[in-house]
């Protein structure tokens, strides 16, 4: 196949908005839709996640040793 008929081909498929042929291009070429874990996620974890940014950005943080030390006075490990 040509270079032109490709170059056709892509212009056909940008310049659609018919939702069928998309998706029989999709199915056609065998390309998978790619989720991302984020939209897969509950709306309380993404807030608990973006919490943790917000504080780890303001400084807020604990060392792993420090996290170690308090498990093992609080459960006496």
């Amino acid at each position: 196949m040509d270079i032109e008929i490709k170059k056709s081909l892509i212009a056909a498929i940008l310049q659609t908005e018919n939702e069928e042929i998309l998706e029989a291009i999709k199915n056609l070429l065998k390309i998978e839709d790619k989720l991302d874990f984020w939209d897969q996620l509950s709306l309380e974890d993404q807030e608990a996640i973006n919490e943790g940014i917000r504080q780890l950005d303001e400084g807020k943080s604990v060392l792993f040793d420090e996290v170690k030390d308090l498990i093992k006075e609080r459960f006496n490990f």
